[in-house]
């Protein structure tokens, strides 16, 4: 692989991130969360969102 298809990946990764963490991608599991975003971003983003779910 070569430095312009990593630098490809990493900006679509970042992206997708930021569309995760700012709430635009609605239903994606944990697993895929754990994916684009970490795992510990992933685990406080269920956190936050169980807890808003909560009453």
């Amino acid at each position: 692989m070569d430095e312009k298809t990593k630098a490809e990946i990493l900006r679509k990764k970042y992206l997708y991130k930021e569309l995760l963490l700012k709430g635009k991608i609605k239903n994606i599991s944990i697993e895929n969360a754990k994916k684009l975003a970490g795992v510990d971003t992933a685990y406080h983003l269920y956190q936050n969102l169980n807890i808003k779910k909560s009453p």
